[in-house]
This record gives structure tokens, C-alpha cells and sequence, in this order.
């Protein structure tokens, strides 16, 4: 069994998206404060201080991949658990379940394990897992993605965005196995903002948290909010139905 040291989490974020960082790091403080596990974040030139994260400055950068190669070429851990800054937690994680999921995917050699259900088509291999199509779309999907380091560096092309990696790149691994997710969402999250601004919804349910929001960062306007939820909803019924029938 690979040590715990072999792993880390990684929060993909820019200097540009600074107002982010501290309700985010509160929300990982207050509901996974029994992370056992080193959590970077990235930046471009800045350092500032954390009291849970740890900042990892990259320098310049050229793309969304580019900025991800850079950050991961500079830990040294073997799996890397991905997630991004405008993902909040908002309940207890429950840190002993994600590392009995991660020390099966390391047991077994997988290559990638999402904690969250899949949209991809695939095959249940029994308790909680589900083994995507080695041809399935969305099968390299960036949320909550538990990666082997090599495996998602090799996948990663300097010029492309995070949607351009999850479709292009998602054809160059047609030809790699062992790719898996989970049946249900195993981290409790919202998706605070949505193309650079907050998604209401999830913004009042952070604030209701106690966490204190940067408030110049505008947000969707009410119809645009509706559009978002209607997706989310279409998003839930689709992933239900793959794993009813799969």
C-alpha cells in the first residue's frame, strides 16, 4: 500500500481569482478540518498566508493546463486529487471514507477515480464504485477527479483550457483503461461561480454558513440563475438513470 505522503490535493485557481481563496480555505477549515493530506493551491505570483492551504506560486502562465502541468511538476506526490476554487464545501466530508476510496484506487493501480457521479456510461463492479467506458464521454471529467500524477500530465496539453482538456482530452484517453467514479457524490460542494460570477444560490447558502463573502464579485442575474438550476437538475436525473441502468 502506497504511504499517505504519495498523495495531494490540488486546487486549481490563479492570482485573478483571488477574492476566492479565503471563504473557500473557511469552508475546508470548517467542514474537512481532519484532512490528512497536504491541499495546494495555486497561484500565479502570490503567496499569501494560509492557515490549511499551502500556495503554489507557478509564475506566468499560458492556459488553464499549462498552469496545472507547472503546479503539478512541483509537488512531489504520485496521485493528486483535483478539485477547483470555486468549489465550497458545505457539510462534513468525511475524511475516513475518501481515504479508503483512495487507498483502493491506489491498491488496484487506477488511474483516475471521481468522487462524484459519473454522466459517463460504464459498468457498476459492485459496493460503490462504477468503472467508465474506456470510450465514454466525459470520462476524464475535472470534478473532484482522484488522478495518478503521470497519467493526468500525460493527458494534458500546455494550450488548452479546463472545457477544452475535458473534450480533447478526453479523446486521447480513448485508449486508457481503468477509469472510475463513484455512484453517488462523495463531497458535499456547491459550485459557487459560474463563468466568473456567483451562482446566487449557491452564494446565500454559503453565507449562511457563517463564511464571509468578497462582495465585488458580481452575480448571475435571476434568469440566468433559473437556467443554471434547470441544468443541474437535468445533470441529476441523467447520472440517477445511468446508474439505475448500469
Amino acid at each position: 500500500m502506497k504511504s499517505v505522503k504519495s498523495i495531494a490535493i490540488i486546487i486549481s485557481t490563479f492570482d485573478g481569482a483571488e477574492d476566492l481563496w479565503q471563504p473557500l480555505e473557511d469552508t475546508y477549515k470548517k467542514f474537512w478540518a481532519d484532512c490528512s493530506f497536504p491541499i495546494y493551491l495555486t497561484t500565479n505570483y502570490q503567496s499569501p498566508l494560509f492557515d490549511f492551504f499551502v500556495p503554489l506560486s507557478i509564475g506566468q502562465e499560458i492556459s488553464w493546463s499549462d498552469n496545472l502541468i507547472k503546479s503539478l511538476m512541483k509537488i512531489e506526490q504520485e496521485y493528486v486529487l483535483l478539485t477547483f476554487d470555486d468549489l465550497f464545501l458545505v457539510d462534513k466530508v468525511d475524511n475516513q471514507r475518501i481515504k479508503g476510496l483512495m487507498n483502493i484506487a491506489v491498491d488496484r493501480e487506477y488511474n483516475y477515480l471521481q468522487f462524484y457521479r459519473s454522466i459517463s456510461e460504464g459498468k457498476s463492479i459492485g459496493g460503490e464504485l462504477f468503472r467508465k467506458a474506456k470510450n465514454a464521454k466525459y470520462k476524464n471529467s475535472t470534478i473532484w477527479s482522484f488522478w495518478k500524477k503521470e497519467v493526468l500530465i500525460s493527458l494534458l496539453q500546455e494550450d488548452e483550457t479546463a472545457w477544452e482538456f475535458e473534450v480533447k482530452g478526453n479523446a486521447r484517453s480513448a485508449e486508457i483503461d481503468d477509469f472510475y467514479s463513484t455512484k453517488s457524490n462523495i463531497i458535499p460542494f456547491v459550485n459557487g461561480v459560474i463563468k466568473g460570477f456567483w451562482n446566487p444560490v449557491a452564494k446565500n447558502k454559503i453565507k449562511n454558513l457563517g463564511i464571509e463573502l468578497c462582495a465585488n464579485r458580481k452575480s448571475l442575474s435571476f434568469f440566468e440563475s433559473i437556467k443554471y438550476q434547470i441544468r443541474d437538475f437535468q445533470f441529476n436525473v441523467y447520472t440517477y438513470i445511468i446508474h439505475l441502468i448500469y
